[in-house]
């Protein structure tokens, strides 16, 4: 071994002991690199074709928009979201453990985000629908009946998915209120109005951290790993800037006041997220039922006509916010215009072909749509009346995984709600399928690929994703059952 290598091997062991030695460090500065990979190769396969940014983001965002041929940015792109999951798992494992503290989670948080909040929008184009629809109702037109199409040929329109320009909005009145100011505040400018988007994310981050720490009580360490360095919110939160961040804050803060016996201010919050998108609105159920509960016969009854009234009443003073403030309702079928195919109302829709040979695919759609919808309505209905049987953030969370996973299309930012709901107190079993949920969510219709290779390229992360967590999940159950029963304890007389 000449003194080259045995140089090699020494600085390697001196790496490798450094970074058993500092983990946190060595976490922030690989995530940091996996989030830069990923924001530089996204930016080069863009979101959706026929679209025109409005701006290049510092050269980020190529101006050809997205190409279904670039394989290069599009497997880069793969490999940083990967590396980025690899990487929390890694932190969840040393968290567990109790290696770290809460203020190095919230440093290597920081670093795993801050290639996205400098980045463009990466993986959706839904915050430039944002700031057209704030632009909208800027120029009095109302978005429940219009489309962003109605502003003319202008640049907000443009970088605006085309399957969404001329289509009225799904988001409630509280969004579009929020919409609104982003477009005031950036004074009619529409890539101001994404800047604010973005801060909002970031915003709401660091909320969903600090309310999960406290609803975890004990294991705020633990909380905090997974849910502010999950790559499913940095992505969908962070970088894309969903207001589905505004609506998990919510939920998770009226969870822990709810927790806290503030019936009131808990359905305040709960009406506030589902007047950000209607799913919220499971919360508002699981809070008057786990209210309920409490009391027999007749105060039952009246606690719960009070809790239904409370929520009613914040309910119509968020609808007025805007004007058509109920208009909103007829427009909540916008997002089942589009089609994803591994939707399990598509999958019931396949299933359904060989059965009635004759049926078109409308009405193949159709009936995997409705089927879905009403178990998602069962399962609610049915975590609802057993409230009592579990806590309010997994009948919440429950809740709304059924409402995300059975809606028409199922977009990665869908599982926002249940994951962050159910995430900071889950345990064992529990914890490793929202792990592997988020996984799946991160690696969902990767872009940059043709459909048809990105739809196999999901198929394969959820049945790489399944395999490497079926054999952990059988473990726990077995280890569980191995167990012996607790001996009982006899008492004086027993």
């Amino acid at each position: 071994m000449n003194d080259l290598a045995r140089t090699a091997l020494r600085a390697l062991d001196v790496t490798r002991d450094g970074i058993r030695a500092r983990p946190s460090i060595s976490l922030a500065v690989a995530g940091f690199l996996a989030a830069s990979l990923t924001v530089v190769a996204g930016g080069r396969i863009g979101t959706v074709k026929s679209v025109i940014p409005l701006t290049t983001w510092m050269g980020l965002l190529s101006r050809n928009g997205y190409r279904s041929s670039d394989l290069l940015p599009g497997s880069l792109a793969l490999a940083g979201v990967a590396a980025l999951l690899g990487l929390w798992l890694l932190a969840l494992r040393l968290n567990h453990s109790g290696t770290t503290t809460e203020a190095r989670v919230w440093w290597i948080a920081g670093a795993w985000s801050l290639p996205f909040v400098i980045g463009p929008p990466l993986l959706s184009n839904d915050v430039f629908s944002y700031a057209a629809e704030g632009l909208l109702v800027r120029n009095g037109f109302d978005p429940y009946s219009v489309g962003p199409a109605a502003l003319g040929n202008v640049p907000a329109v443009a970088a605006v998915d085309p399957s969404w320009r001329s289509v009225p909005s799904p988001y409630g009145p509280l969004a579009t209120t929020v919409q609104h100011l982003a477009i005031a505040i950036s004074g009619g400018n529409p890539l101001g109005a994404t800047l604010v988007f973005r801060a909002l994310g970031v915003v709401c981050l660091v909320a969903i951290g600090l309310l999960a720490a406290e609803l975890a009580g004990g294991r705020r360490v633990q909380a905090l790993t997974i849910t502010v360095l999950n790559p499913l919110l940095l992505l969908h939160i962070v970088s894309a800037a969903h207001l589905d961040g505004v609506m998990c804050a919510l939920l998770l803060g009226a969870v822990v006041v709810a927790n806290q016996r503030k019936w009131v201010l808990g359905l305040v919050l709960a009406a506030a997220a589902g007047s950000i998108k209607a799913p919220g609105f499971t919360a508002v159920l699981a809070i008057i039922a786990v209210h309920v509960q409490g009391y027999r016969g007749r105060l039952a009854w009246r606690t719960g006509l009070r809790d239904t009234g409370v929520a009613g009443l914040a309910i119509l003073i968020f609808s007025v916010l805007v004007g058509n403030g109920w208009g909103w309702i007829h427009a909540l079928n916008t997002p089942a215009l589009g089609h994803t195919s591994l939707a399990p109302a598509s999958l019931v829709a396949d299933m359904f072909s060989p059965i009635v040979e004759a049926a078109s695919f409308d009405d193949l759609a159709a009936g995997g749509r409705i089927t879905a919808l009403v178990a998602a309505g069962c399962i609610v209905a049915y975590l609802t009346l057993t409230a009592q049987h579990r806590a309010l953030d997994r009948t919440a969370g429950f809740g709304l995984l059924a409402v995300g996973l059975l809606s028409p299309v199922v977009y990665p930012w869908y599982l926002l709600g249940g994951v962050v709901c159910l995430a900071p107190t889950a345990r064992g079993a529990l914890r490793d399928w929202l792990v592997l949920l988020s996984a799946v969510g991160c690696l969902l219709s990767p872009p940059g690929f043709t459909s048809r290779m990105s739809t196999n390229l999901s198929i394969a992360a959820v049945a790489v994703s399944l395999a490497v967590m079926a054999p952990r999940v059988v473990g726990r159950r077995r280890a569980a059952r191995s167990v012996p029963p607790p001996r009982p304890t006899v008492t004086a007389g027993g």
